[in-house]
């Protein structure tokens, strides 16, 4: 998470946004925000979502910086990121390339997992379940999913997502436009 925060803060400083001015487009307060930079805290997704929004990045660019002109992302050159909180872990499937239109990932979700609450933005989301079971919610709506279900619905609805399975849901994750 120290990394991770490191990244945050190199962003925010980036965009010359003060720890209060991202904190209050990441509806968070500014010790919050702080303690992340700090690696004190490990943000749910749903929060770090609000913090990406807040920088005007996507959720990988909070982990690596884009290159140009790849077009294979061998297994050991996935990004990674593990959301303690969440019980996620989450590997980039799309190579980072500067204005790509859609990004793919590998969510693995440990059996009470979940967002941490609901979170929306602009596009689409497909994905596929590759084993174990979850609860997708969707504009208020619960779906049960079992591996080879699939989904897809508009990112502008509130939606969640919970591991209430014995084991990891596996599942591929694609937005459209790039949001992750």
């Amino acid at each position: 998470m120290e990394q991770f925060g490191a990244r945050v803060r190199e962003l925010r400083k980036s965009k010359k946004f003060s720890l209060k001015q991202l904190a209050d487009k990441a509806d968070c307060s500014s010790s919050y925000l702080s303690m992340v930079e700090n690696g004190k805290v490990d943000p749910g997704i749903s929060k770090l979502k609000r913090i990406a929004d807040g920088l005007g990045v996507t959720l990988v660019d909070l982990f690596q910086s884009h290159s140009s002109g790849k077009i294979i992302l061998h297994k050991h050159e996935r990004a990674q990121g593990a959301f303690r909180g969440s019980k996620t872990r989450v590997e980039t499937l799309v190579p980072p390339i500067a204005g790509r239109k859609m990004d793919a990932r590998l969510a693995i979700i440990s059996p009470g997992g979940s967002s941490e609450g609901n979170y929306r933005h602009p596009g689409e989301e497909f994905g596929l379940v590759l084993a174990g079971k979850m609860n997708l919610s969707v504009g208020g709506t619960t779906y049960h999913l079992s591996k080879d279900d699939s989904f897809y619905f508009s990112s502008t609805e509130d939606h969640s997502f919970t591991n209430t399975g014995p084991e990891d849901a596996v599942v591929v994750w694609v937005n459209h436009p790039a949001s992750w």
